[in-house]
């Protein structure tokens, strides 16, 4: 996990053991740790997901567009990583990473994880699907589903009372 500051031999070790590497880029920034070498990490053959193990965001999209922003910012430079490429490490290569090579893709015997995404709020309107990564957030998730069962549907968690977690763990009065 991270790999913010890897050396070259550490990434040719990560690189010649097949050992993948979960960006947490928000993480990082919210740390002030540095930013990863995702670039250099993925030109070496290290199999690259993204996670989140922060409180400050939790936002698959943020993660996703910012392991494409921050490589910008390093090198100056745009279009390191193409949406299929983020959707990847957010998707098919996270599940990979924790090994479930049964989910990622749409397929008969897979596991049927979604995620249905608006394209009407401010942030997407006028967006084509695949620059969702580039303007979406996690407000914009309206539907999720887990192996098949429903978890979130128009925009309300099913059996999570989202607010009332939200109270009990922080101590504030709901009303």
């Amino acid at each position: 996990v991270h790999a913010t500051h890897p050396t070259s031999a550490d990434l040719s070790l990560l690189a010649e053991s097949g050992t993948g590497v979960c960006l947490c880029p928000t993480t990082e920034r919210d740390l002030a740790d540095g930013i990863g070498p995702a670039r250099r990490m993925a030109d070496a053959g290290i199999p690259l997901s993204l996670g989140s193990d922060s409180h400050a965001i939790v936002d698959p999209f943020e993660e996703a567009r910012a392991m494409e922003l921050d490589e910008r910012l390093r090198t100056r430079r745009r279009g390191h990583f193409p949406p299929a490429a983020l959707l990847h490490a957010a998707s098919a290569a996270g599940h990979a990473a924790l090994g479930w090579a049964d989910a990622g893709r749409i397929a008969v015997g897979m596991r049927a994880d979604l995620v249905t995404v608006r394209l009407d709020s401010v942030r997407t309107a006028g967006v084509p699907p695949v620059g969702v990564f580039f303007a979406a957030g996690a407000a914009d998730v309206t539907d999720v589903v887990v192996d098949g069962r429903p978890v979130v549907a128009e925009g309300r968690h099913l059996r999570v009372d989202v607010p009332a977690e939200l109270a009990a763990a922080t101590g504030a009065v709901t009303g």
